[in-house]
Protein backbone atom coordinates (compact mmCIF):
# COMPACT_ATOMS: atom_id res chain seq x y z
CA UNK A 1 0.00 0.00 0.00
CA UNK A 2 2.38 2.73 0.84
CA UNK A 3 4.50 1.83 -2.55
CA UNK A 4 1.46 2.13 -4.13
CA UNK A 5 0.73 5.63 -2.55
CA UNK A 6 4.32 6.43 -3.17
CA UNK A 7 4.09 5.77 -6.68
CA UNK A 8 1.50 7.98 -7.34
CA UNK A 9 3.14 11.03 -5.22
CA UNK A 10 5.93 10.41 -7.65
CA UNK A 11 3.37 10.51 -10.95
CA UNK A 12 1.79 13.45 -9.61
CA UNK A 13 5.25 15.47 -9.46
CA UNK A 14 5.11 17.28 -12.26
CA UNK A 15 1.18 18.36 -11.41
CA UNK A 16 2.43 19.44 -8.17
CA UNK A 17 5.18 21.97 -9.11
CA UNK A 18 3.05 23.62 -11.91
CA UNK A 19 0.35 24.16 -8.84
CA UNK A 20 3.42 25.44 -6.99
CA UNK A 21 4.14 28.07 -9.89
CA UNK A 22 0.73 28.96 -10.13
CA UNK A 23 0.30 29.99 -6.87
CA UNK A 24 3.18 31.74 -6.94
CA UNK A 25 2.03 33.52 -9.43
CA UNK A 26 -0.84 35.18 -7.70
CA UNK A 27 0.26 37.99 -5.56
CA UNK A 28 -1.41 37.49 -1.92
CA UNK A 29 0.05 40.58 0.23
CA UNK A 30 -2.24 40.25 3.32
CA UNK A 31 -5.61 41.51 3.34
CA UNK A 32 -5.44 40.44 -0.63
CA UNK A 33 -5.39 37.19 -1.15
CA UNK A 34 -9.19 36.34 -2.82
CA UNK A 35 -7.97 35.77 -5.64
CA UNK A 36 -5.25 32.59 -4.71
CA UNK A 37 -8.34 31.72 -2.52
CA UNK A 38 -10.98 30.94 -5.45
CA UNK A 39 -8.27 29.79 -7.34
CA UNK A 40 -7.33 26.94 -4.95
CA UNK A 41 -10.99 26.44 -4.26
CA UNK A 42 -11.58 25.94 -7.67
CA UNK A 43 -8.72 23.70 -8.52
CA UNK A 44 -10.16 21.44 -5.00
CA UNK A 45 -13.28 21.03 -6.67
CA UNK A 46 -11.97 20.43 -9.86
CA UNK A 47 -9.99 17.15 -8.23
CA UNK A 48 -13.46 16.10 -6.65
CA UNK A 49 -12.49 17.71 -3.02
CA UNK A 50 -15.41 18.92 -1.24
CA UNK A 51 -14.74 22.59 -1.14
CA UNK A 52 -16.09 26.17 0.19
CA UNK A 53 -14.40 29.64 0.97
CA UNK A 54 -16.10 30.92 3.92
CA UNK A 55 -17.15 34.76 5.44
CA UNK A 56 -13.56 35.18 6.44
CA UNK A 57 -11.96 34.18 2.78
CA UNK A 58 -10.61 30.88 4.13
CA UNK A 59 -10.29 27.99 2.00
CA UNK A 60 -11.34 24.82 3.53
CA UNK A 61 -11.16 21.68 1.40
CA UNK A 62 -12.68 17.73 2.60
CA UNK A 63 -11.45 14.67 1.02
CA UNK A 64 -13.03 12.15 2.52
CA UNK A 65 -12.69 8.62 3.16
CA UNK A 66 -15.45 5.73 2.87
CA UNK A 67 -15.93 4.95 6.75
CA UNK A 68 -15.89 7.44 9.05
CA UNK A 69 -12.46 8.01 11.32
CA UNK A 70 -10.40 10.88 12.47
CA UNK A 71 -9.90 14.24 10.62
CA UNK A 72 -5.82 15.20 9.83
CA UNK A 73 -5.95 19.01 9.01
CA UNK A 74 -3.25 20.50 6.63
CA UNK A 75 -3.22 24.40 7.26
CA UNK A 76 -0.74 26.65 5.47
CA UNK A 77 -1.61 30.23 5.09
CA UNK A 78 -2.42 32.24 1.68
CA UNK A 79 -0.93 35.55 2.67
CA UNK A 80 2.60 36.50 1.96
CA UNK A 81 4.48 39.77 3.04
CA UNK A 82 5.07 42.67 0.50
CA UNK A 83 7.69 42.24 -1.93
CA UNK A 84 9.84 44.86 -0.82
CA UNK A 85 13.45 45.42 -2.38
CA UNK A 86 16.02 43.83 -3.25
CA UNK A 87 14.71 41.37 -6.51
CA UNK A 88 17.13 40.56 -9.22
CA UNK A 89 14.08 38.83 -10.91
CA UNK A 90 9.94 39.17 -11.48
CA UNK A 91 8.59 38.48 -7.63
CA UNK A 92 5.97 36.19 -9.02
CA UNK A 93 7.74 34.96 -11.89
CA UNK A 94 7.71 31.27 -10.42
CA UNK A 95 11.03 30.92 -12.49
CA UNK A 96 12.63 27.58 -12.22
CA UNK A 97 16.45 27.27 -11.92
CA UNK A 98 19.11 24.73 -10.44
CA UNK A 99 16.15 23.10 -9.02
CA UNK A 100 14.87 25.96 -7.17
CA UNK A 101 11.46 27.62 -8.12
CA UNK A 102 11.54 31.59 -7.01
CA UNK A 103 9.03 33.81 -5.55
CA UNK A 104 7.38 35.90 -3.21
CA UNK A 105 5.49 32.85 -0.96
CA UNK A 106 7.34 30.55 -2.43
CA UNK A 107 8.85 29.03 0.95
CA UNK A 108 6.68 30.83 3.10
CA UNK A 109 4.07 28.79 2.48
CA UNK A 110 2.59 27.69 -0.98
CA UNK A 111 4.97 25.09 -1.04
CA UNK A 112 3.29 23.62 1.63
CA UNK A 113 -0.47 24.29 -0.14
CA UNK A 114 0.83 22.61 -3.06
CA UNK A 115 2.60 19.63 -1.40
CA UNK A 116 -0.92 18.93 0.86
CA UNK A 117 -3.37 18.96 -1.79
CA UNK A 118 -1.48 16.72 -4.40
CA UNK A 119 -0.90 14.26 -0.96
CA UNK A 120 -4.61 14.41 -0.68
CA UNK A 121 -4.95 13.37 -4.18
CA UNK A 122 -2.61 10.68 -4.74
CA UNK A 123 -4.51 8.84 -1.91
CA UNK A 124 -7.47 9.03 -4.39
CA UNK A 125 -5.34 7.94 -7.33
CA UNK A 126 -3.57 5.10 -5.40
CA UNK A 127 -7.16 3.96 -4.52
CA UNK A 128 -6.70 4.14 -0.43
CA UNK A 129 -9.55 2.84 1.50
CA UNK A 130 -9.01 5.10 4.00
CA UNK A 131 -11.27 5.52 6.75
CA UNK A 132 -11.66 9.10 8.21
CA UNK A 133 -10.76 12.45 6.22
CA UNK A 134 -8.15 14.93 5.29
CA UNK A 135 -9.03 18.66 6.35
CA UNK A 136 -6.95 21.60 3.85
CA UNK A 137 -7.42 24.41 5.75
CA UNK A 138 -5.93 27.70 4.26
CA UNK A 139 -5.90 30.66 6.30
CA UNK A 140 -6.29 33.97 5.39
CA UNK A 141 -4.05 36.96 7.29
CA UNK A 142 -1.35 35.02 9.33
CA UNK A 143 1.38 37.28 8.41
CA UNK A 144 -0.25 40.38 10.15
CA UNK A 145 0.40 41.64 13.50
CA UNK A 146 -3.21 41.72 14.88
CA UNK A 147 -5.02 38.46 16.54
CA UNK A 148 -8.50 39.54 15.42
CA UNK A 149 -7.83 39.22 11.65
CA UNK A 150 -5.90 35.78 11.76
CA UNK A 151 -7.63 33.82 9.99
CA UNK A 152 -6.58 29.88 11.55
CA UNK A 153 -8.32 32.23 14.62
CA UNK A 154 -11.64 32.75 13.06
CA UNK A 155 -11.77 29.53 11.44
CA UNK A 156 -11.49 27.81 14.99
CA UNK A 157 -14.10 30.01 16.24
CA UNK A 158 -16.49 29.45 13.62
CA UNK A 159 -16.22 25.81 15.10
CA UNK A 160 -13.43 24.25 13.06
CA UNK A 161 -12.69 20.96 14.48
CA UNK A 162 -9.78 18.02 14.00
CA UNK A 163 -8.07 15.35 15.71
CA UNK A 164 -4.29 16.16 14.59
CA UNK A 165 -2.86 18.80 12.20
CA UNK A 166 0.51 19.46 10.75
CA UNK A 167 1.19 23.22 9.83
CA UNK A 168 3.42 23.37 6.84
CA UNK A 169 5.39 26.63 7.92
CA UNK A 170 8.99 26.33 6.21
CA UNK A 171 10.75 24.02 8.58
CA UNK A 172 13.84 22.82 6.33
CA UNK A 173 11.67 19.63 6.41
CA UNK A 174 12.49 19.24 10.53
CA UNK A 175 9.49 18.40 12.92
CA UNK A 176 9.29 21.20 15.30
CA UNK A 177 7.09 20.33 18.06
CA UNK A 178 7.24 23.46 19.53
CA UNK A 179 6.69 27.54 17.86
CA UNK A 180 7.73 30.23 20.26
CA UNK A 181 5.25 32.91 21.03
CA UNK A 182 5.04 36.56 20.46
CA UNK A 183 4.43 39.81 22.26
CA UNK A 184 5.28 43.34 22.03
CA UNK A 185 4.85 46.53 24.28
CA UNK A 186 4.99 49.83 24.05
CA UNK A 187 6.61 51.64 26.68
CA UNK A 188 6.44 55.54 26.63
CA UNK A 189 8.68 57.97 28.58
CA UNK A 190 7.30 61.32 29.72
CA UNK A 191 9.67 64.21 30.58
CA UNK A 192 9.79 67.74 30.54
CA UNK A 193 10.37 69.77 27.72
CA UNK A 194 13.10 72.61 27.84
CA UNK A 195 15.16 74.49 25.45
CA UNK A 196 18.25 72.74 24.55
CA UNK A 197 20.70 75.48 25.17
CA UNK A 198 19.18 74.61 28.86
CA UNK A 199 18.77 70.88 28.90
CA UNK A 200 19.14 71.00 32.70
CA UNK A 201 16.07 73.13 33.46
CA UNK A 202 14.20 70.15 31.43
CA UNK A 203 13.89 66.26 31.65
CA UNK A 204 14.70 64.12 28.78
CA UNK A 205 12.21 61.55 27.87
CA UNK A 206 14.68 59.78 25.24
CA UNK A 207 17.33 59.56 28.38
CA UNK A 208 14.93 57.92 30.22
CA UNK A 209 14.43 55.28 27.63
CA UNK A 210 18.02 54.84 27.65
CA UNK A 211 17.54 53.83 31.21
CA UNK A 212 15.08 51.32 30.54
CA UNK A 213 16.84 49.99 27.65
CA UNK A 214 19.87 48.69 29.73
CA UNK A 215 17.52 47.23 32.17
CA UNK A 216 15.96 44.95 29.54
CA UNK A 217 19.22 43.59 28.28
CA UNK A 218 19.67 42.21 32.07
CA UNK A 219 16.11 40.11 31.76
CA UNK A 220 17.45 36.61 30.49
CA UNK A 221 14.72 34.93 27.89
CA UNK A 222 13.47 31.43 28.78
CA UNK A 223 14.98 28.10 27.02
CA UNK A 224 13.34 25.11 25.81
CA UNK A 225 15.04 22.30 24.51
CA UNK A 226 13.19 21.95 21.54
CA UNK A 227 13.41 26.15 19.81
CA UNK A 228 16.26 27.10 22.76
CA UNK A 229 16.55 30.20 24.07
CA UNK A 230 13.68 33.04 24.00
CA UNK A 231 14.77 36.61 22.81
CA UNK A 232 14.09 40.46 23.25
CA UNK A 233 14.16 43.00 21.03
CA UNK A 234 13.99 46.68 21.18
CA UNK A 235 13.10 47.06 17.76
CA UNK A 236 11.23 50.78 17.49
CA UNK A 237 12.12 53.93 19.18
CA UNK A 238 10.60 57.25 18.39
CA UNK A 239 10.80 60.69 20.27
CA UNK A 240 11.39 64.29 20.46
CA UNK A 241 10.75 66.97 17.57
CA UNK A 242 14.13 69.12 16.87
CA UNK A 243 17.95 68.36 18.64
CA UNK A 244 17.30 72.17 19.70
CA UNK A 245 14.30 71.24 22.10
CA UNK A 246 14.71 68.44 25.00
CA UNK A 247 12.12 66.09 24.40
CA UNK A 248 8.98 65.27 26.53
CA UNK A 249 8.06 62.01 25.43
CA UNK A 250 9.88 59.26 23.58
CA UNK A 251 7.87 55.55 22.40
CA UNK A 252 9.95 52.19 22.26
CA UNK A 253 7.78 48.88 21.21
CA UNK A 254 9.82 45.64 22.39
CA UNK A 255 9.49 42.22 20.80
CA UNK A 256 9.72 39.84 22.74
CA UNK A 257 9.88 35.31 21.13
CA UNK A 258 8.36 33.32 24.54
CA UNK A 259 9.38 29.40 24.92
CA UNK A 260 6.33 27.22 26.66
CA UNK A 261 5.92 28.69 29.99
CA UNK A 262 6.34 32.45 29.48
CA UNK A 263 3.52 34.55 29.07
CA UNK A 264 2.63 38.32 27.77
CA UNK A 265 1.46 39.17 31.57
CA UNK A 266 4.49 37.88 33.04
CA UNK A 267 6.66 40.09 30.55
CA UNK A 268 4.51 43.27 31.57
CA UNK A 269 4.98 42.58 34.97
CA UNK A 270 8.61 42.71 34.48
CA UNK A 271 8.40 45.62 32.32
CA UNK A 272 6.29 47.26 35.00
CA UNK A 273 9.00 46.52 37.61
CA UNK A 274 11.81 47.95 35.55
CA UNK A 275 9.85 51.35 35.62
CA UNK A 276 9.25 51.39 39.28
CA UNK A 277 12.92 50.40 39.73
CA UNK A 278 13.98 53.42 38.03
CA UNK A 279 11.67 55.51 39.52
CA UNK A 280 12.53 54.75 43.03
CA UNK A 281 16.00 56.08 41.82
CA UNK A 282 14.78 59.15 40.57
CA UNK A 283 11.98 61.16 41.40
CA UNK A 284 11.44 62.78 37.68
CA UNK A 285 11.21 59.56 35.77
CA UNK A 286 8.13 58.91 34.45
CA UNK A 287 7.07 55.89 32.62
CA UNK A 288 4.08 53.50 30.92
CA UNK A 289 4.04 50.14 29.65
CA UNK A 290 1.08 48.53 27.66
CA UNK A 291 1.06 45.19 26.13
CA UNK A 292 -0.37 45.43 22.33
CA UNK A 293 0.68 42.27 21.13
CA UNK A 294 -0.02 38.74 22.62
CA UNK A 295 0.35 35.41 21.12
CA UNK A 296 1.20 32.17 22.77
CA UNK A 297 3.92 29.55 22.04
CA UNK A 298 2.75 25.98 20.98
CA UNK A 299 3.82 22.75 22.24
CA UNK A 300 2.79 19.24 21.41
CA UNK A 301 4.10 15.72 23.06
CA UNK A 302 6.80 13.75 21.58
CA UNK A 303 4.05 10.82 22.00
CA UNK A 304 1.18 12.41 20.36
CA UNK A 305 -0.01 10.39 17.56
CA UNK A 306 0.66 13.02 14.69
CA UNK A 307 3.93 12.98 16.06
CA UNK A 308 4.37 9.60 15.79
CA UNK A 309 2.98 9.06 12.50
CA UNK A 310 5.56 11.88 11.12
CA UNK A 311 8.07 9.96 12.12
CA UNK A 312 6.41 6.60 10.91
CA UNK A 313 6.05 8.11 7.71
CA UNK A 314 9.75 8.91 7.82
CA UNK A 315 10.77 5.99 8.52
CA UNK A 316 9.54 4.68 5.48
CA UNK A 317 11.57 6.62 3.55
CA UNK A 318 14.61 5.67 5.12
CA UNK A 319 14.72 9.16 6.51
CA UNK A 320 15.99 10.79 9.73
CA UNK A 321 13.65 12.67 11.67
CA UNK A 322 14.63 15.17 14.04
CA UNK A 323 12.53 16.64 16.24
CA UNK A 324 12.62 20.35 17.23
CA UNK A 325 11.36 23.61 17.34
CA UNK A 326 11.31 26.84 15.53
CA UNK A 327 11.68 30.25 16.91
CA UNK A 328 9.01 32.02 15.00
CA UNK A 329 5.47 32.31 15.77
CA UNK A 330 2.59 30.52 13.58
CA UNK A 331 -0.64 29.60 13.52
CA UNK A 332 0.00 26.47 15.48
CA UNK A 333 -0.18 28.67 18.33
CA UNK A 334 -4.47 29.04 17.97
CA UNK A 335 -4.68 25.19 16.61
CA UNK A 336 -2.80 23.87 20.09
CA UNK A 337 -4.14 26.56 22.76
CA UNK A 338 -7.30 27.88 21.15
CA UNK A 339 -8.66 24.40 19.93
CA UNK A 340 -6.23 21.74 21.78
CA UNK A 341 -5.68 20.23 18.26
CA UNK A 342 -1.88 18.65 18.58
CA UNK A 343 0.20 20.23 16.01
CA UNK A 344 3.43 19.26 14.24
CA UNK A 345 5.31 21.89 12.51
CA UNK A 346 6.90 20.49 9.39
CA UNK A 347 7.67 21.83 5.70
CA UNK A 348 9.62 22.74 2.83
CA UNK A 349 11.57 25.56 2.40
CA UNK A 350 13.53 27.93 4.67
CA UNK A 351 12.60 30.69 7.30
CA UNK A 352 16.03 31.61 6.19
CA UNK A 353 14.55 32.79 3.08
CA UNK A 354 11.01 33.53 3.89
CA UNK A 355 10.06 37.65 3.84
CA UNK A 356 13.78 37.82 1.52
CA UNK A 357 14.16 39.15 -1.52
CA UNK A 358 14.46 36.62 -4.04
CA UNK A 359 12.69 34.33 -2.01
CA UNK A 360 12.96 30.28 -3.58
CA UNK A 361 12.28 26.63 -2.50
CA UNK A 362 14.11 23.81 -3.35
CA UNK A 363 11.89 21.37 -5.77
CA UNK A 364 13.26 18.61 -3.88
CA UNK A 365 11.77 19.34 -0.42
CA UNK A 366 8.48 19.91 -1.94
CA UNK A 367 8.49 16.55 -3.54
CA UNK A 368 10.18 14.91 -0.20
CA UNK A 369 7.16 17.38 1.96
CA UNK A 370 4.65 15.58 -0.32
CA UNK A 371 5.71 12.24 0.24
CA UNK A 372 5.58 12.56 4.29
CA UNK A 373 2.55 14.33 3.97
CA UNK A 374 0.56 11.10 1.67
CA UNK A 375 2.09 8.80 4.36
CA UNK A 376 1.58 10.55 7.34
CA UNK A 377 -1.96 10.65 5.99
CA UNK A 378 -1.78 6.63 5.04
CA UNK A 379 -0.75 5.84 8.94
CA UNK A 380 -3.33 7.50 10.29
CA UNK A 381 -6.58 7.37 8.60
CA UNK A 382 -5.60 3.31 7.27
Amino acid sequence: MKERLLESVKNNEGQMIQLLADLVKIPSVSGNEKELAKFIDQYCKNLGFESEIDRHGNVLALVKGKRPGKRIAFNSHLDTVPVGDGWSRDPFCAEIEDGKLYGRGSTDCKAAIAASIIAAKSMIDAGIDFAGEIALMYPVDEEVQDISRKGTLKMLQDGFKADMCINGEDTDLKVCLVCEGMLEIKITTYGVGAHGATPFKGVNAIGSMCKIYQELQKIVPGVNKYAGSGSINPGVISGGERSSVVPDRCEMKVSRFTVPGETGAQFLQQVNEIIEKLKAEDETFQATAELTYDSNPSIVDEEAEIVKAVIKAHEATGRNCPLCGTPQHDDADFLTNYSHIPTVIYGPGTGLLAHMPNEYVLLDEVKEACEIYALTCLEVLK
